[in-house]
């Protein structure tokens, strides 16, 4: 049976690398994230403040993957429901004027006895305010509504409108939101400067939200850790995730959009993205290295349309969710 975290039950007890962590429905106050010292992997050099260290201890995070009980997840399913066409000179610093497909997906996790949703889109009013004329599929977007519906937990990664506009817009906001998993620094944000002006909520629907704040890592579910990941965003996260056919994923989120970042270690170059740059490009190294010492670990990028299409044909991702 899944067993995952939920709003009643207090956070189980685990390995010491863990850190300390919590479930809670207390909603972030206003100022919370403001005031209190962020604990991250991503740690400033004290001898260059220029460059930042990216640290996982991917022995721990696999053996945290194994503290939630339950068996472990059956598929990993992914869908493409939007997407924006940039410049590769955006996409990749060094780039041209090719353009570059970067599709807005979502990944739906498979247990045995239900589903976990990675993400929740957005809808296409949302989409069309980033400009309107991109691709967009109705059809599809409104299979990811489906699934959300159908999910057992939704698992947010960050506050961005492509990751959250999918619970914060929808009909039946009180019921997603409900068995939704979100950092506590990621309500702040959504409260106090959310991604898209109509994407703002109040501290009163935050509290409805299933509110975790943990050290460097966090065992959600049977199988699946989150990776605290401050620098595209200050509270994204990654997410490790391992089947039980021992097929391993890391799904980098948007540390990189393209996988041509992570093989280069070269970040993005859109004047319009504010991010911190240093904890980037460390997360980026780190993302490499893996590539090099894991061959067999699947490197998951948000945005990189070619790649997951390379990983729903090898068999290695799901092309249709399961309702």
């Amino acid at each position: 049976m899944m067993r995952l975290v939920s709003a009643s039950r207090r956070c189980r007890p685990v390995p010491k690398r863990c850190g300390s962590c919590s479930v809670t429905r207390s909603a972030p106050s206003a100022n919370s994230v403001s005031t209190r010292k962020r604990r991250s992997s991503v740690m400033l050099d004290t001898a260059t403040r220029n460059e930042a260290v990216f640290d996982v201890d991917l022995a721990a995070v696999r053996t945290l993957a194994h503290v939630v009980p339950g068996p472990l997840p059956l598929t990993l399913n992914g869908i493409k429901f939007a997407a924006s066409i940039r410049p590769r000179k955006f996409v990749i610093e060094g780039g041209d004027e090719t353009p570059v497909t970067m599709p807005r997906t979502t990944y739906q996790v498979v247990y045995a006895d239900g589903t976990v949703m990675l993400d929740a889109g957005m809808d296409k009013a949302t989409h069309d305010s980033f400009g309107e004329g991109e691709p967009y599929d109705l059809e599809a977007f409104a299979k990811l509504k489906n699934a959300l519906d159908a999910a057992r937990m939704i698992v947010l990664t960050h506050y961005h409108a492509d990751h959250v506009g999918g619970v914060v817009t929808a009909p039946n906001f009180d019921a997603l939101s409900r068995k939704t998993v979100a950092e506590a620094e990621t309500l702040s944000l959504m409260m106090n400067n959310p991604h898209r002006p109509h994407l703002k909520i109040r501290e009163s629907q935050a509290a409805q939200f299933i509110i975790i704040s943990y050290g460097q890592y966090y065992p959600v579910a049977p199988g699946m850790v989150l990776i605290k990941a401050p620098g595209h965003s200050p509270d994204m996260q990654m997410l490790y995730l391992k089947l039980q056919s021992g097929e391993e994923f890391l799904h980098s989120v948007d540390a990189a959009w393209n996988m041509d970042n992570i093989r280069a270690v070269k970040g993005k170059a859109a004047p319009w993205v504010k991010e911190d740059v240093p904890a980037v490009m460390a997360q980026l190294a780190w993302l490499n290295g893996l590539m090099q010492r894991e061959p067999s670990l699947n490197i998951l990028v948000t945005h990189d349309g070619e790649w997951l299409d390379q990983m729903i044909a090898r068999g290695a991702i799901g092309g249709e969710l399961k309702i």
